[in-house]
């Protein structure tokens, strides 16, 4: 395996016999019909976030947008737009970032038309070159807007962005989060994911493009604030809960995670080389369930403790690794409650000295 963090086993967190579910599962919507001139304004206003982050960019080539607006000054109908409204009554683009953000360069004049194959007589000309009458119709054209509103669950509105994505180019579910949970919270933990000290223990000059890293952190952030008890599957749902209680903490709170951090990261990297830190022996990808216990660990100690205990801390580590029934529970369905119930018993009878 390639990957420096390896992934979640997902198959098996579907299958968790204990997953929870939210018990109001509705979804509530609002639709519109909307023309493009009023979206514009909109989005200029920024009461419809258009933020690349959450679509990993813009993406379409000015040609294939060209023949976006080809299809607005034709009248072809095309497809809806999804919006969920946030907290703040912001709309953020869930489905439908790249048409609109092809309308919003052109009618900013950003780009030429190009490869026009009905209208080829436009083909170079910017939205202020067009005939006055082409530009009202453009203005004009009525495009479907979904709204999620603010009053669905959040998890349910977490599944419907999976199923709107499963049919584009696939978003994982931190980005998900990335658009969903934007704020203060979720900026540190890009942040975060960006520190040298983290990125030399991945073995990465730069942060994954994907936020593999950004859901690690949040997965330390979940058990340390939220802790075991409260832990359930499917895991996606409870790093919801977790980005959701770390949207709603006060700044000085998240300083204080973000020093936590800081001071796990260097407790782990006093008991391990970078290149060992939350891994099985001679293994290159991180290990997420070792990641969870070692960090928990490392979050708890002062580093004059984990200094002294080294050696003890390594042995204790790696005897517990050759341990039959804890190996195959860092090794598979290791996101199922009772598996992750049993894990942290495990480790706890091995490192009980360390917290006593």
């Amino acid at each position: 395996m390639n990957e420096e963090i390896a992934e979640i086993d997902k198959d098996a967190e579907i299958a968790d016999p204990d997953a929870t579910f939210p018990p109001n599962r509705d979804v509530v919507t609002q639709n519109y019909d909307l023309v493009v001139g009023s979206l514009m304004q909109q989005i200029e206003s920024s009461d419809i976030v258009l933020r690349p982050s959450f679509q990993r960019g813009y993406v379409w080539s000015n040609a294939t947008a060209s023949r976006l607006i080809e299809s607005v000054i034709l009248n072809v109908p095309i497809p809806p737009c999804y919006l969920s409204q946030n907290d703040d009554f912001e709309l953020d683009v869930i489905d439908g970032q790249q048409r609109l953000q092809s309308i919003y360069r052109f009618t900013g004049n950003q780009f030429a038309l190009s490869s026009l194959a009905i209208t080829k007589e436009l083909n170079g000309l910017r939205f202020h070159q067009l005939p006055t009458k082409i530009q009202r119709q453009i203005k004009t054209h009525t495009i479907r807007c979904v709204m999620i509103t603010n009053k669905s669950h959040s998890d349910v509105k977490f599944d419907i962005f999976e199923r709107l994505n499963s049919n584009t180019s696939t978003l994982n579910a931190q980005e998900l989060r990335n658009c969903i949970y934007r704020g203060d919270f979720n900026d540190l933990l890009r942040k975060i994911a960006e520190r040298p000290a983290w990125l030399k223990i991945l073995g990465r000059k730069v942060a994954d493009k994907r936020m593999k890293g950004e859901e690690t952190i949040l997965r330390h952030f979940a058990f340390k604030r939220l802790g075991l008890a409260t832990y359930r599957t499917p895991l996606r749902n409870w790093l919801n809960d977790a980005a959701e209680h770390g949207r709603k903490l006060p700044q000085e709170e998240m300083m204080k995670f973000d020093v936590q951090w800081e001071h796990m990261i260097s407790v782990s990297t006093a008991w391990f080389d970078p290149s060992e830190c939350f891994r099985r022996p001679k293994s290159k990808p991180i290990n997420k369930a070792l990641f969870d216990l070692v960090a928990l660990a490392a979050s708890e100690i002062s580093m004059e403790k984990a200094s002294a205990s080294r050696d003890k801390f390594r042995e204790t580590y790696f005897n517990l690794l050759e341990n039959e029934e804890f190996e195959d529970l860092i090794s598979r369905a290791v996101d199922h409650k009772k598996r992750t119930e049993r894990r942290f018993a495990l480790w706890q009878q091995s490192f009980d000295w360390l917290v006593n």
